[in-house]
């Protein structure tokens, strides 16, 4: 299991310096690449951003629609030209490099896609150019809710740089995150939509306002759905794997967080009357 612990500041910063290399030298293509996953809560919410832990890891969307295959250099030859290899599913890649103790640290680059408009439902993976992207459900809502950031690291090679990049809004975030906390155990993912619920600005009033306009969005409603089921009571998944990734000790304070976890999400979902995702 990881947990808060594990984001060490140097795995973090590292992961950081990746990203902002990985984005400087696919600049061809960023106007349709918006960064995903966890790193979203960490660069949604200014104000608490030191209070985030980050990520190890980078998840980016790609548009399939609209990345052109008639370029100089495809997304594959500029990623190995760079040192990042492919893994053995063929839209993972890792990008490792030294530390000042003279030890590596690898950081993983997962490379995502919209479900819509392409290959068949009985495939996970969409080509883009000489890739495969994984299909994910609630990525296409990316694609058309996302902002432009600034973000500034030392690159691996030590440069300074700055990079202006998409970043998904909080509506394809959260279902984005819905559809994770369903499909896998993963206590980060119940963090970070706790944590995002809980920082957002304007608190759960303006999350309701946003949310309004995109109900009848049938992938809003399953994301939505499925957060609901997994925050259903204090002891549901959601709560727990909350606390377990906080690592807190103290029973009370596990008990707080747990309730505090439960009904914040319940208020933002029963307010938009959200059900309970079932299958079937």
């Amino acid at each position: 299991m990881v947990i808060r612990y594990d984001y060490g500041k140097k795995e973090v910063d590292a992961c950081l310096s990746v990203l902002v290399e990985l984005m400087t030298i696919l600049g061809e293509f960023r106007d349709n690449i918006v960064l995903v996953g966890g790193w979203i809560p960490y660069f949604l919410m200014e104000n608490n951003r030191h209070e985030h832990v980050g990520s190890l890891d980078i998840d980016i969307a790609l548009d399939f629609q609209k990345i052109s295959g008639d370029t100089y250099k495809t997304i594959l030859q500029i990623l190995k030209s760079r040192g990042y290899e492919e893994g053995k599913q063929p839209f993972i890649f890792y990008r490792t490099i030294p530390t000042e103790n003279s030890g590596n640290i690898t950081v993983e680059v997962d490379l995502l896609t919209g479900e819509y408009g392409g290959t068949g439902e009985s495939h996970r993976t969409q080509s883009i150019q000489d890739i495969r992207a994984r299909k994910a459900r609630g990525c296409d809502l990316v694609f058309k809710q996302n902002r432009s950031l600034k973000i500034s690291a030392n690159m691996p090679d030590g440069a300074l740089n700055e990079v202006t990049i998409k970043i998904a809004t909080v509506v394809p975030f959260l279902i984005m995150k819905g559809m994770c906390i369903w499909d896998r155990y993963k206590e980060k993912d119940a963090y970070d939509i706790y944590f995002t619920i809980l920082h957002y600005p304007g608190g759960i009033n303006e999350l309701v306002k946003i949310f309004q306009s995109f109900k009848s969005n049938k992938l809003v409603r399953e994301g939505l759905g499925k957060i609901k089921a997994k925050f259903k009571d204090i002891d549901a998944p959601g709560p727990v794997w909350l606390i377990n990734f906080e690592d807190i000790d103290d029973e009370e304070e596990k008990e707080r967080v747990k309730r505090d976890a439960y009904e914040r999400v319940s208020a933002f979902l029963d307010t938009l009357e959200i059900d309970e995702f079932k299958e079937g």
